[in-house]
């Protein structure tokens, strides 16, 4: 593999991460007891602490800092929960507080703000970054996903163009895809996402999983399921701890009444909020009262302990909490409304459209509506809300 090819395959590796990653970093103790882990974070395990003893002896040496905090970032993307994140965190820590550290602390450190949802703080250590390595292409793709995830499509746009004026072919679709599924461009998403499987599975067999995902998001959006069904199922055998695609593939088949296959594949692995999330909706839908129960008073707990932190939890998540296990949509519709100002994927979207339409309160998603419309955004569950939106307007006296 050329050096070009390496750096697209580690430039779309992080790029797949995305918010995906998003969860509530705290600073852990050392000797702190992990609980039942997946099988790939037990390996990784061994590798990292070969690293982490080796900083202990040099802490100031900041590409091994960045290194260590690059394997943690990618231990808890693989379900090893929160607490992966905060060991990345604790070791940049002498460099977090800086203006200018080095390059690698300033990538991984945006990451580890975009894991807690701090956007406009990771974009600019992303800035900051291109300002002395203009070509970089990791550092593009983070900028375009992180103008993305705010729902700033002009922006994301800009960043894309700048990357294509010096990236090589793959990179360019990378980094068109997203922004086409939800700028009215599905169908050509769709089209380029076909033609790149082929390489990218050959080439770039790590980021084939993402692109499956993205391949399945975009069928699923388009009404196309039997395309996104196989995508999903062809991800999830290439990579089967992406949390991004199993909280994908858990909605898509919640949405479809198939609660019993999203336990048989989440399994006991609920370290990920978000899986603990899709088992507790899918033991409500099955009739597990108790599970489900058992379930929701786990998954208060941790948002309880987050705001203990002084952290907040994922709004993505406790919006649906509300809405879909406590049956309040009048706190759904609060917690989703504060969330889409912080960020506006397809998801929180519908979090807002779903919460506004079991409030009876539709002018409350008049902005998300908007925006969609203004995106050109396709998606076909997301126009059957903002057709009953308007019914339940229509009808209001």
């Amino acid at each position: 593999m050329s050096s070009r090819s390496r750096i697209t395959a580690t430039v779309l590796v992080t790029f797949a991460a995305g918010v995906a990653m998003a969860g509530d970093p705290y600073l852990p103790e050392d000797d702190e007891v992990l609980q039942t882990l997946p099988v790939a974070v037990l390996a990784g395990q061994s590798e990292v602490a070969d690293l982490r003893r080796r900083l202990l002896k040099e802490p100031e040496d900041a590409d091994l800092a960045a290194q260590v905090a690059n394997a943690y970032v990618q231990l808890g993307k693989q379900g090893g929960g929160p607490r992966y994140y905060g060991y990345a965190r604790a070791a940049i820590e002498p460099w977090w507080d800086e203006s200018a550290p080095p390059a690698e602390i300033l990538r991984v450190r945006a990451k580890l703000k975009e894991t807690d949802h701090e956007y406009a703080a990771a974009l600019e250590d992303i800035e900051t970054l291109l300002q002395s390595r203009p070509r970089d292409s990791q550092a593009w793709i983070e900028a375009v996903n992180l103008h993305r995830v705010q729902g700033d499509y002009d922006a994301a746009w800009v960043a894309c163009d700048q990357l294509s004026e010096f990236a090589e072919g793959v990179a360019r679709v990378f980094c068109r895809v997203p922004l086409l599924a939800v700028t009215g461009g599905a169908e050509e998403a769709a089209g380029l996402i076909e033609q790149a499987l082929p390489i990218t599975k050959e080439k770039l067999p790590a980021v084939a999983p993402w692109l499956l995902t993205q391949q399945a998001e975009t069928a699923r959006a388009l009404g196309r399921d039997d395309v996104a069904e196989r995508a999903y199922r062809e991800g999830l055998a290439l990579d089967t701890n992406d949390g991004f695609l199993k909280r994908a593939y858990a909605d898509f088949l919640l949405d479809r009444d198939r609660a019993d296959e999203v336990a048989a594949m989440l399994g006991d692995d609920l370290s990920d909020n978000g899986y603990l999330l899709a088992a507790a909706i899918a033991a409500r839908q099955t009739g597990d009262t108790a599970r489900a129960a058992e379930l929701r008073r786990e998954l208060a707990d941790r948002f309880r302990e987050t705001r203990l932190r002084g952290d907040l939890p994922h709004g993505r998540f406790e919006a649906r909490f509300a809405l879909e296990l406590e049956d309040n949509p009048q706190r759904a519709l609060e917690l989703a409304l504060a969330n889409w100002d912080r960020q506006k994927e397809a998801r929180d979207t519908r979090n807002v459209l779903e919460a506004a339409l079991a409030a009876q309160q539709p002018v409350a998603a008049a902005e998300a509506i908007g925006f969609l419309k203004e995106a050109g955004t396709q998606d076909v569950a997301l126009q059957r809300l903002v057709e009953q939106l308007v019914e339940q307007l229509e009808a209001k006296p």
